[in-house]
């Protein structure tokens, strides 16, 4: 017994001091709980001034043309000079490339001999053919005169004075007077079937020696119209085949920007294009400006390509852009009522704004009608919303957990920037603050 007391003696110091603990902690005075304090975020704010404004929309597109041209070899023939050079400008009617004619004149030569051959042939069946008409004449009064040779000498017969055989011989000759006519009457009336076939063969062989003559001119490769080279895929002493790819080249009078175009954009540009607006844009090309207009959509949308694209055809300064030249395009598009420009960072997604209204905020859905380059050249969106009124306060501050009901403080709130300062200002350290600190 004395063993198992001096054990219990721990056991029991551990109960008496948790139960001292436990009459303490129930005892004593309890801490206040702090108040809770509602926190207000600083943002930067403009005022809202509603209005008539120009939009504007930037795009991307490279230069191109309507006429881009491959010029091949019509004829073969061994390449005599190349006159054409990469980057070199040339004028409507200039001889870039010029094939050895030898080949192209020997062809015309016996073209243009078939045609003399031909021509004496349908000479020789028209002659024909007057000689059989006249010869008809003549061998029908032979025949005629066959005819009544046979009545005498069967008059004479029948008075002994003449012999059968007399009567035999003149009628042969009667018959052969008539196998003569039904031979000569027979070549008349295929007289216009051998003139036709003599005029058919003598117009191929015209149109052969056209064709030759042609295919002598096509010896002399010459640019179809005012135009830039591109590339040069020949040189001299090559043999050119019908066919072959010898100069690439393009209108530099027919230049044009084809632009990717925003999905939101395409109807509205759609319309008014049916109204016959006029749709001008600008770009900049090593210092110079480019003016373009917006002629056409279009009508397929290329793979890889999520919209369709704008054909922007040039109109001033770009006799000096190439092809395929990566350009930025500013459209301008017909002026806007009643929208106002903001800061981008005052959008939130693509069309939504707040607004603050008793120190919270208020989120907006608005229209993007475009850009919008102020007069000191700020770029601002461009938006629309009938709730929007001149005066009320928006704010140009990126917040991470803005959301409707927001307590917020707007900084200098005496004196609010228009949307165009406040693209000037720096975004504050988005940092809360107490309600109390002012």
């Amino acid at each position: 017994m004395p063993r198992v007391g001096r054990a219990l003696i721990p056991v029991l110091i551990v109960a008496l001091s948790v139960a001292g603990f436990m009459i303490l902690r129930a005892t004593g005075p309890e801490a206040p709980a702090p108040e809770g304090e509602e926190r207000a975020w600083p943002v930067r704010g403009f005022v809202a001034e509603p209005g008539t404004h120009e939009p504007s929309v930037m795009l991307y597109g490279r230069s191109a043309s309507a006429h881009d041209a491959t010029l091949r070899a019509a004829v073969q023939g061994d390449v005599a000079r190349v006159s054409a050079r990469e980057g070199q400008r040339v004028a409507k009617g200039d001889v870039l490339i010029r094939i050895d004619p030898a080949e192209a004149r020997l062809a015309l030569r016996q073209a243009r001999a078939e045609v003399d051959e031909l021509e004496g042939a349908l000479e020789s069946e028209q002659l024909r053919a007057r000689f059989d008409r006249e010869a008809l004449v003549r061998e029908r009064e032979l025949r005629e005169i066959a005819r009544r040779n046979l009545e005498r000498t069967r008059n004479l017969r029948e008075r002994d004075m003449a012999s059968e055989s007399d009567v035999d011989e003149a009628q042969e000759r009667l018959q052969q007077a008539e196998l003569t006519i039904q031979n000569r009457e027979q070549a008349i009336a295929d007289a216009p079937m051998r003139l036709a076939g003599a005029e058919a063969r003598l117009n191929r062989a015209r149109a052969a020696a056209e064709q030759a003559e042609l295919d002598l001119e096509r010896t002399e490769i010459r640019a179809p119209f005012d135009a830039r080279v591109t590339a040069v895929r020949t040189s001299p002493g090559e043999r050119a085949r019908v066919g072959d790819e010898l100069v690439r080249l393009f209108d530099v009078d027919d230049l044009e920007i084809r632009a990717g175009l925003p999905v939101s954009l395409e109807p509205r540009l759609e319309a008014l294009l049916a109204e016959g607006r006029t749709l001008e844009a600008s770009a900049r090309n090593g210092g110079r400006e480019i003016t373009s207009e917006l002629v056409r959509i279009e009508g397929e949308t290329r793979p890889g390509a999520s919209a369709s694209h704008g054909v922007f055809a040039i109109r001033e300064g770009g006799r000096s852009l190439g092809l395929n030249r990566f350009l930025e395009l500013n459209l301008r598009l017909p002026e806007e009522d009643d929208s106002l420009a903001v800061p981008f960072e005052a959008l939130y997604g693509r069309d939504t704004m707040f607004r603050v209204i008793d120190g919270r905020l208020q989120s907006l859905n608005v229209e993007r009608l475009g850009e919008y380059r102020s007069e000191a050249g700020d770029t601002l969106a461009l938006v629309r919303n009938p709730d929007l009124s001149a005066g009320d306060v928006l704010i140009a501050t990126r917040l991470p957990n803005a959301v409707d009901g927001l307590r917020v403080e707007v900084e200098d709130r005496e004196d609010l920037p228009t949307a165009a300062e406040a693209v000037r200002e720096g975004d504050p350290d988005l940092q809360p603050q107490d309600a109390g600190d002012e």
